[in-house]
């Protein structure tokens, strides 16, 4: 009688490394969402020499706010492609306040990504 191989010990099955999920983002309610649009719109001032010059653009900002409104930090993370319009926004947001935020919220702070324009009427 031919014999048959021995099979093997069950070999336990390889264990991935469990990666933790990154901690959800914080959500910023609609009603921040517009405080903040309101008070960037309202603190944001076209440089009058690059008006004169015709230069327009975009510069996208990203920041971080504690719920008290103070500004933690910030950085243009893309260039308008002028110098001034860029320096605008640096001016803009140095030392800045933001609102604070509504009940709603309770993060201790939230970081922020939005789009800076700077366009003239023609």
């Amino acid at each position: 009688m031919p014999q048959l191989p021995l099979p093997l010990p069950a070999q336990p099955a390889p264990q991935m490394a469990s990666i933790p999920s990154p901690p959800p983002a914080p959500t910023i309610s609609p009603d921040y969402r517009t405080l903040l649009s309101g008070w960037l719109e309202s603190h944001k001032r076209y440089p009058e020499d690059a008006r004169q010059r015709g230069e327009e653009g975009r510069v996208v900002l990203r920041f971080r706010v504690d719920r008290y409104g103070r500004v933690l930090d910030y950085q243009v993370v893309s260039s308008s492609g002028y110098a001034d319009l860029d320096q605008a926004v640096e001016n803009m947001m140095r030392g800045a306040t933001m609102p604070p935020f509504p009940p709603s919220m309770t993060e201790p702070e939230i970081e922020v990504s939005v789009v800076i324009r700077f366009g003239l009427s023609r």
